[in-house]
């Protein structure tokens, strides 16, 4: 993919986090019972994996959905592909991208289990190729596999899935959920944790972590530590989450990528718009971004449908290049919710 493309450029960040070992929360594992596991890894059915998988309880974490669902509805067809998900472009982020470097086992073997069911005529995996601010090289292949290496700018994963070539079937699945597979068939381990990204100038131990889902951001903080306390708290990923003020009630989940805790705030406005254009130019869908914020902040939800506001993917590339220091995402995606909502009760 090339550079000369719409996006932005991200300084990566993600040492020394990616090539530390995972750390990991203690936790009491939870199993399943079935009749068929005795029955040798390799020689599992197509039926039996899918039922390890619901079994399991396991979640993709790239798109929240069940795995076995996934599996079950897929139908490759001859000229298929299986593409496991370890893309992580954005900054400090490299929770599906540890997997596979450091679980190379068990997750060459998910991947196994992920081909014997939907049999694809291609599989490979995916991986952001644009880490400059590291030693770390991204390897050519992972348990035999072959690495695809996904470059361009910031949003690559995004648009890396918009150019899947057309005519050919394909099924994406994070690299957690291999993880989390391979342990169900090799043990019968439910699906009770989860991995995520703990990092930012105020964590002391920044780390790729794992811990069981349902825990608070505030344990986990606990867990790595901190050299101060943070001024602004972020949830989900260092582009697309959001700012948490209560991190002993906010709970962690299968698609938590990451939180990111940091000395000082850059995102509060001081500023009114100077009119430069530089949202407009670095969003990734070409959309006239300045003028739906204007929109969204009067509430002219009407004519903000007419600039295409519903293809904003929530990037967040324009509240970083922001000048101002406008959160200009945050005020197009809360604009986006009262749109849906209110066209749910007819009123739009």
């Amino acid at each position: 993919m090339s550079f000369f493309v719409k996006g932005i450029l991200l300084e990566q960040k993600k040492e020394p986090m990616l090539t530390r070992s995972t750390l990991v929360m203690r936790q009491e594992f939870q199993y399943f019972d079935c009749d068929f596991m005795e029955t040798p890894i390799d020689e599992l059915s197509k039926e039996q994996i899918i039922e390890i998988a619901r079994l399991a309880e396991i979640v993709d974490e790239s798109d929240g959905k069940m795995l076995w669902e996934k599996l079950e509805k897929a139908e490759l067809g001859e000229k298929g592909t299986l593409i496991v998900d370890a893309i992580d472009d954005e900054p400090y982020i490299s929770s599906q991208m540890a997997i596979g470097i450091h679980h190379q086992e068990k997750f060459a073997l998910g991947i196994e289990l992920c081909e014997k069911v939907l049999a694809p005529a291609k599989t490979y995996i995916a991986m952001y190729k644009h880490i400059f601010d590291t030693n770390f090289s991204i390897p050519r292949k992972i348990g035999g596999y072959k690495v695809e290496k996904i470059g361009g700018r910031y949003p690559a994963e995004n648009r890396a899935y918009r150019h899947i070539p057309k005519g050919r079937n394909s099924i994406v699945i994070g690299s957690c959920a291999m993880l989390h597979l391979a342990r169900a068939a090799e043990d019968s381990r439910k699906m009770s944790s989860c991995f995520l990204t703990v990092a930012g100038d105020a964590v002391s131990n920044p780390r790729n972590v794992e811990v069981p889902v349902g825990t608070s951001v505030e344990e986990i903080l606990r867990l790595c530590g901190l050299t101060e306390e943070p001024e602004v708290i972020v949830v989900g990923g260092s582009m697309t989450g959001r700012a948490i003020f209560e991190p002993e009630n906010e709970l962690v989940g299968p698609t938590t990528r990451g939180i990111v805790a940091l000395s000082r705030s850059y995102n509060h406005s001081t500023y009114n718009c100077i009119g430069c254009g530089r949202c407009d130019h670095a969003c990734p869908k070409a959309l006239s971004v300045s003028t739906m914020r204007k929109l969204a902040e009067f509430g002219k939800f009407d004519e903000l449908r007419n600039y295409d506001a519903a293809q904003c993917i929530g990037c967040g590339a324009c509240s970083y290049v922001c000048p101002a220091r406008i959160d200009i995402a945050a005020t197009i995606i809360k604009a986006k919710k009262q749109m849906e909502l209110a066209k749910k009760e007819g009123t739009l």
